[in-house]
């Protein structure tokens, strides 16, 4: 894949892109990636999430996460396993991540505003496929996503990549 969110941003003027929030890092090992959003809103709890990522095949998916910043780490190392094994290519959270040191190694991209080592135990509501809105824009299941080093790009329309016509 050669890209670079950059250059996307300077090629695609005309278009309708929003930038997300500097706020996010990455915590994963994929440090490139794009594909189509798939959209969670979880309620504290990540049981939906873990169910996505183990039992759906994530080809050409990104996952956006609105856990509404609550201060429990939403993904670690086990739901990044799911995630490679399932073809996950990356996963965006509004909230916090742990067992960083293992989730680095892992080729799946990490983006989320910090780490708590803490967990939800109890078992809440989530909605798969709704609009979530954090970071300065809003994300569509179906939307495009690209990221990198410098940042992290949504569009409605997908964009044309060097090499593809």
């Amino acid at each position: 894949m050669d890209f670079n969110t950059a250059d996307l941003c300077d090629e695609n003027q005309d278009k309708n892109i929003q930038i997300l929030s500097s706020d996010f890092k990455n915590y994963g090992g994929k440090q490139k990636c794009f594909g189509q959003i798939t959209t969670i809103k979880l309620d504290k709890s990540n049981w939906r999430l873990l169910e996505l990522l183990r039992d759906e095949d994530g080809k050409g998916k990104v996952v956006v996460v609105d856990n509404a910043r609550y201060f429990y780490g939403v993904v670690g190392d086990k739901l990044m396993a799911f995630a490679q094994e399932n073809n996950w290519e990356g996963i965006i959270i509004n909230g916090y991540v742990r067992d960083i040191e293992n989730t680095k190694k892992i080729d799946v991209a990490l983006y989320a505003i910090g780490t708590c080592p803490l967990r939800n135990f109890e078992k809440t509501i989530s909605s798969q496929g709704v609009q979530l809105s954090f970071g300065g824009v809003t994300f569509n299941n179906g939307d495009f996503i690209y990221l990198d080093n410098d940042g992290i790009i949504i569009s409605s329309n997908k964009l044309n990549l060097k090499g593809e016509s």
